[in-house]
């Protein structure tokens, strides 16, 4: 019988666990100041999907540019403040 951390430490138990954290995890970011473009620090190790909305809780579409796995700017024709939601 393993003890807990005898299991925690099995090889590539621990990167599996980081790894279904990256896929099920979500970062919303909060643009309380209008602007056309959106500059986010997200630090989710991953190229996220995202879903903007305006402070009506409108869908609004935007062209993303993925800076690196962290770091991401969207750009619209438009500023508005709103909410981006990663993941």
């Amino acid at each position: 019988m393993l003890s807990t951390d005898e299991f925690l430490n099995i090889e590539g138990f621990t990167h599996t666990l980081e790894k279904i954290k990256s896929i099920t995890s979500t970062y919303m970011y909060e643009q309380g100041v209008a602007a056309n473009i959106w500059e986010i620090n997200h630090n989710m190790g991953k190229f996220p999907s995202v879903t903007v909305v305006d402070s009506a809780g409108s869908v609004v579409i935007g062209a993303i540019e993925y800076i690196d796995i962290n770091n991401l700017k969207i750009t619209f024709n438009s500023s508005f403040g709103g909410k981006a939601y990663l993941n």
